[in-house]
């Protein structure tokens, strides 16, 4: 099977798990590399396909977003990005009002 990351790498992933694959080594595995992105580290991707295979992880199915929006979270609208400049205006104004606390914009 194969796997292809937002990078456009392509990791070739087998199809089986073998039965032999050991649950402490992929928990010790998933703890070693808690700051890898699973799909940049074939060894974090290994043991937690190892941990979904055993039954010991459950994959959400939902996406970030859809569980901020379920818990009542706000959520900035991703549909409707910001123009760069606003961006960038808000910035400066933030950085003079940390510069000097007791100004305000009008």
């Amino acid at each position: 099977m194969l796997y292809y990351t937002r990078t456009g790498d392509t990791i070739v992933i087998p199809d089986g798990i073998c039965t032999h694959a050991g649950l402490d080594l992929a928990h010790h595995q998933m703890q070693h590399h808690r700051t890898c992105r699973i799909d940049h580290c074939a060894w974090k991707w290994v043991a937690y396909t190892t941990l979904i295979h055993h039954g010991r992880i459950v994959p959400s199915e939902t996406s970030p977003h859809e569980r901020a929006l379920h818990r009542g979270l706000w959520v900035p609208d991703i549909s409707a990005p910001q123009p760069f400049q606003q961006i960038l205006d808000g910035l400066d104004r933030l950085v003079r009002d940390l510069r000097e606390p007791g100004r305000t914009e009008p």
